[in-house]
């Protein structure tokens, strides 16, 4: 981080406020530039621009987006490097990021030390909003491969300080390690951070962050209610991925979550067309700082809900609904029925402590393994009534079956994924 960073920063933090007017405007100036850039460097996009019979200059208003035709992460798979990077790009200054690979198709995203810069502006922004101080200590648990190989000017005097610890390690020594540096900031994947919750409500000699942060994976109720009671605050959930960094927010409100579209276009897609406020829709994403690897109408493979109510908070950005889950979690019943993963957790363990977590894995549409880690209060009877209750939320002709595991492994990344389908759903 540098100079640029501090005026992105300012220049971000600006517009939170801004009229909607405003807004739109600065979007649809960041939009033209990008797609232009993307149309007369990246061979894929003017290939397929062409393809499509559409120019940069037909883009006159940001509706007029989505006569573009939308990018899917396997055709980005399906080229050389060459041609989907800008031409003449030193690949040796970018920075390469290593999508999680949830669908079981990694992608790896190039990124310029400029858009590294405005990503890192965008959260800290965010959190700033949300009551960060610049002296605050953070701790932020995740995978160690993101972490940064040395501190800044201002982290070294004492602004923005981060501790960095592993998903991977193991509870006790995460908290351990917290004990030590007492944050007044934790930030990690909600997943991590109930398991430290739980380890902390038997063991209340651990610290108290101020604030909590959770982003990276689906946050359930179960594990909310778990972390804001223990953490004793209320936490706020952020919604990122590695193509784009921060891409919406919560704040204190929890009215919804905040859309960063001055740093990306979200739209909200079902069948081809845009939907209304309300309707759900497959996020489809234009980076508006992506000038390396730039990335138009990308398909996220999420699926979330656009509102229209304006947060009593005061941040004028847009605002979406909480975010639903990737199109590959949502299960499908013998019967069509589509069914949200946001179902489960608790459900269907409502009110039983025995279970320390537990996985949902659709293998087909009359049959679903449920993956348990227990503890010493676990009970068997708890899994005919939990049947049960699947049964009448799935169908009677439902078969499901449960794994006992001592415990419940984790993604490479260290992500947790709760709700998985090997049925494919077609919901938009």
């Amino acid at each position: 981080m540098d100079m640029r960073y501090v005026w992105y920063l300012y220049d971000l933090t600006k517009n939170l406020h801004a009229e909607n007017s405003r807004l739109r405007s600065i979007q649809l100036k960041r939009l033209k530039a990008v797609v232009k850039h993307a149309y007369e460097n990246v061979p894929f996009y003017h290939m397929k621009f062409h393809k499509a019979g559409i120019k940069p200059d037909d883009l006159r208003s940001i509706e007029d987006l989505s006569r573009f035709p939308e990018t899917s992460k396997t055709e980005i798979l399906s080229n050389s490097l060459e041609n989907i990077t800008v031409r003449n790009v030193d690949i040796s200054k970018c920075v390469k990021r290593t999508t999680s690979g949830s669908t079981g198709l990694p992608l790896t995203v190039l990124a310029s030390k400029n858009q590294i810069d405005f990503e890192e502006a965008v959260w800290d922004r965010t959190m700033l909003e949300n009551g960060l101080r610049l002296r605050d200590k953070m701790a932020v648990i995740s995978d160690p491969r993101s972490f940064p190989k040395g501190k800044s000017w201002f982290q070294q005097l004492g602004i923005m300080r981060r501790e960095y610890i592993s998903i991977f390690d193991d509870a006790k020594n995460q908290l351990s390690h917290l004990r030590k540096y007492q944050p007044e900031v934790l930030k990690g994947y909600p997943s991590s951070l109930a398991i430290l919750a739980d380890a902390e409500k038997r063991n209340m000699n651990g610290m108290k962050p101020r604030l909590i942060f959770t982003t990276a994976e689906l946050l359930d109720n179960a594990s909310r209610k778990l972390i804001n009671s223990v953490c004793k605050t209320e936490l706020i959930d952020h919604y990122a991925c590695y193509e784009f960094g921060l891409l919406a927010w919560e704040c204190q409100e929890h009215l919804g979550y905040h859309i960063n579209m001055d740093s990306v276009v979200m739209e909200f897609v079902k069948n081809g067309e845009t939907t209304t406020f309300g309707e759900r829709g497959q996020i489809v994403c234009t980076g508006l700082a992506s000038y390396a690897m730039p990335l138009i109408r990308y398909n996220l493979g999420d699926v979330g809900i656009p509102i229209q109510e304006h947060c009593a908070c005061g941040v004028s950005l847009p605002l979406m609904k909480m975010l639903e889950g990737r199109i590959d979690n949502f299960l499908t019943t013998a019967d069509g029925r589509i069914v949200s993963p946001t179902v489960f957790f608790p459900f269907p363990f409502e009110n039983f402590e025995g279970i320390r977590q537990f996985r949902v894995v659709q293998e087909s549409r009359d049959r679903l393994v449920i993956q348990l880690s227990q503890n010493e209060s676990f009970d068997n009877r708890v899994l005919e009534k939990a049947t049960g209750r699947i049964r009448r939320l799935l169908g009677e002709e439902v078969h499901v079956e449960f794994q006992i595991l001592d415990k419940i492994e984790r993604e490479p990344t260290g992500k947790l994924g709760k709700v998985i389908s090997h049925v494919p759903a077609s919901i938009v």
